[in-house]
């Protein structure tokens, strides 16, 4: 529920910044820094039986990489959309998918799954961030691209969105009213 709510104040943040400034590029990066710390504190707290450090410093790492492009992108220089090729999203999927294949590794060398709600939400995440990522690879292309094929790959990725969000709408109502109150 928190990751469903921290999307969308990101989303509404999105459209504010959009209408104010004219581009909201920047939401780009806050999203994926927001969604990045939300997955390592997920996994490493909840998903993970132990704490796996190497992942946790290379989720640290990936939010210090993204804080740096936003620095780079937004305070440094002008951005010019031609030349815009973020890749904050891509390392932020990429973590995210390791994590999920530790997580699975993680699960399968106990040979007894008890609670097979933590691995389908972690088969969810680990296809979704994994075609996520194939979106955001050519970035650049979409962005600038005159041909509708753009618009494809974004209805995509808006598919897979709602796909998702779905999903975890789903695993929500299946949550007890006690257990939500806890």
């Amino acid at each position: 529920m928190a990751y469903l709510a921290l999307m969308f104040v990101t989303d509404l943040l999105s459209d504010y910044i959009g209408y104010k400034w004219g581009n909201n590029f920047i939401m780009l990066h806050i999203y994926s820094l927001t969604e990045l710390g939300f997955m390592i504190y997920l996994y490493q707290k909840v998903m993970f039986r132990k704490r796996h450090l190497p992942l946790l410093i290379l989720g640290i790492l990936g939010l210090v990489y993204i804080t740096a492009e936003i620095a780079l992108l937004y305070v440094f220089n002008q951005i010019v959309v031609k030349d815009f090729q973020p890749y904050a999203k891509v390392v932020d999927n990429f973590i995210i998918i390791l994590m999920a294949l530790a997580y699975m590794q993680e699960r399968m060398n106990r040979f007894r799954e008890q609670q097979w709600g933590n691995f389908r939400l972690n088969m969810a995440f680990l296809v979704y961030f994994t075609v996520n990522t194939v979106f955001f690879l050519p970035f650049n292309f979409m962005v600038n691209a005159s041909s509708d094929v753009k618009f494809y790959f974004w209805t995509g990725h808006v598919s897979l969105l709602i796909l998702l969000y779905s999903y975890l709408g789903f695993k929500m109502l299946k949550i007890p009213s006690k257990a939500m109150l806890a």
